[in-house]
């Protein structure tokens, strides 16, 4: 009994078909053979400890170079210039308080301090960029980890989800350099709850581009700008009362914690099971 071309031709397709994809399984399985998780959680480490130290060295090279005479300026003198010299750069003044150098900072800090505070029409809707993206980032996230295993060896150029989240990421790092133009206590400012997720979650996406791998990792932190769903919602006047704010803050926290703690629990338990 002869057999037709055509099933030779489709019988072939399959079994070329099984054998890519046998081939793709076994190259993934050597590939995670050793983990490297490890390597996207130092980053995240190693930055906040550089941005600690380069806060503190700074620090120490104002106090040590840039000195001022105390018997001169009181530092309730020199906050009461500030505050002159502030008032009449809003005003549209050029104010002769200090050198260049010291006018260009306090204009960038002035400036920054308006764009995230939500006060100005720019300021709310970056406020309102940075939570979309924020929960757009968190559905990615979503979509990674409802896929099998914590760790995967896929190419950066081919995976797509991952492309996006970079394009965020890069958002997130800008938003967070204006921030911390914007703080008075630089210090502070790098303990802050918000700065520890950007820790976790910007470096690990620029490692994947190196590693040609991904890890969910601490992503899920993004959900902890839920939070800020109160305050959007008062520069939108939606929220009015001290009532209906309290509750959404108590809404928005108990949210907040419970993707973080279901993020968590994922985490530990994929881990348990490798």
């Amino acid at each position: 009994m002869a057999t037709s071309p055509t099933f030779l031709n489709s019988h072939n397709s399959y079994l070329e078909t099984r054998l890519n994809e046998d081939d793709a399984i076994l190259e993934d399985e050597g590939c995670l053979a050793e983990r490297k998780w490890w390597c996207f959680l130092l980053s995240s480490i190693f930055t906040f400890i550089m941005g600690v130290a380069s806060v503190l060295v700074a620090r120490a090279a104002k106090a040590i170079f840039c000195r001022r005479d105390e018997d001169e300026y009181s530092q309730a003198e020199l906050r009461r210039q500030e505050e002159e010299a502030k008032k009449l750069r809003l005003q549209g003044q050029n104010p002769d308080a200090g050198g260049k150098d010291g006018d260009f900072m306090s204009e960038a800090k002035d400036w920054a301090g308006e764009l995230i505070s939500g006060q100005t029409g720019v300021g709310r809707i970056l406020v309102c960029l940075v939570f979309i993206l924020s929960i757009a980032s968190l559905v990615i996230y979503f979509i990674d980890a409802s896929s099998e295993g914590v760790e995967k060896c896929i190419p950066w150029n081919e995976n797509t989800t991952q492309q996006i989240d970079l394009a965020f990421n890069i958002f997130f790092m800008v938003y967070f350099f204006i921030r911390f133009i914007a703080a008075s206590d630089k210090f502070w400012f790098m303990l802050e709850l918000y700065s520890f997720v950007d820790y976790f979650t910007i470096p690990p996406s620029f490692v994947s581009i190196y590693l040609d791998r991904t890890w969910i990792g601490l992503r899920f932190l993004r959900a902890l700008r839920l939070m800020t769903v109160p305050d959007i919602l008062q520069y939108l006047n939606i929220l009015k009362t001290s009532t209906s704010i309290r509750l959404a803050q108590l809404i928005s926290i108990f949210i907040s914690v419970w993707l973080t703690a279901a993020g968590i629990i994922h985490l530990v338990s994929a881990f348990s099971q490798q």
